[in-house]
């Protein structure tokens, strides 16, 4: 690699560690033309699958890798919108209007999953598929349509067998889930829940030494992987 090269691909790298998962368009990153060296860096570096594009081919949105996670955002945005919409059902299209590139493909397995796990509730009206929060319905409906997940007292017991064995409190969801097992999913929803009631606090961690199977069961919280847990006592 030219000296050149190497500091195109410093800056491209360091821009993008700085937008974080929010990304950067092609003129954002300093390239106006796909002519230019910069250009042919930004494709090696997509090759070699450092980076990756969140968005389209017409309106690109460049990540680190790391932040190239579109189910996992697709499904955060439309569980959080519809959790706002309340007792008011939200068709598809409503749901993932603001959605973009690959994350917008990513909306219809989103939806799915939703569904699947319990936090969604499909309905039809005039014939269409229309969509209401678990969190609407009556916490006696809400429990018996809802898919069951761990308890917490099941979490904390494998979290306290984590603990024990690593000697310090803050320890790799994925080791925490190895000890849990079950659904992948649903354990990462109840722990994503106990993070909101302020119950265990995720930490980032180091993603560049991460295995493939701990970045798996990361949390993403505001489009940032998480891979540490801390239970409060």
């Amino acid at each position: 690699m030219t000296n050149s090269a190497e500091a195109y691909e410093q800056d491209i790298l360091r821009r993008l560690s700085e937008a974080g998962a929010g990304g950067l368009n092609k003129t954002q990153l300093g390239i106006r033309s796909q002519k230019t060296p910069k250009a042919k860096v930004l494709e090696s570096l997509l090759k070699r699958r450092e980076i990756a594009n969140l968005g389209s081919d017409n309106k690109t949105r460049y990540v680190l890798v790391q932040y190239f996670q579109p189910l996992e955002l697709a499904y955060e945005h439309i569980e959080t919108l519809s959790r706002q919409l309340g007792i008011k059902l939200g068709s598809q299209s409503s749901l993932t209007v603001e959605l973009k590139g690959q994350i917008k493909k990513k909306a219809d397995e989103a939806l799915k999953l939703l569904v699947r796990e319990g936090k969604l509730i499909k309905l039809s009206h005039a014939g269409r598929p229309v969509y209401l929060h678990v969190s609407a319905l009556p916490k006696t409906l809400a429990t018996s349509v809802s898919i069951q997940a761990p308890t917490e007292a099941a979490i904390r017991k494998a979290y306290k067998e984590t603990v024990a064995e690593f000697g310090y409190p803050d320890v790799l969801i994925h080791e925490v889930f190895l000890r849990l097992g079950g659904d992948l999913e649903t354990f990462k929803i109840a722990l994503k829940q106990a993070c909101e009631e302020r119950k265990a606090i995720a930490s980032v961690g180091d993603w560049s030494l991460s295995s493939p199977e701990e970045r798996n069961t990361a949390l993403y919280i505001n489009g940032s992987p998480h891979l540490r847990i801390r239970f409060k006592e």
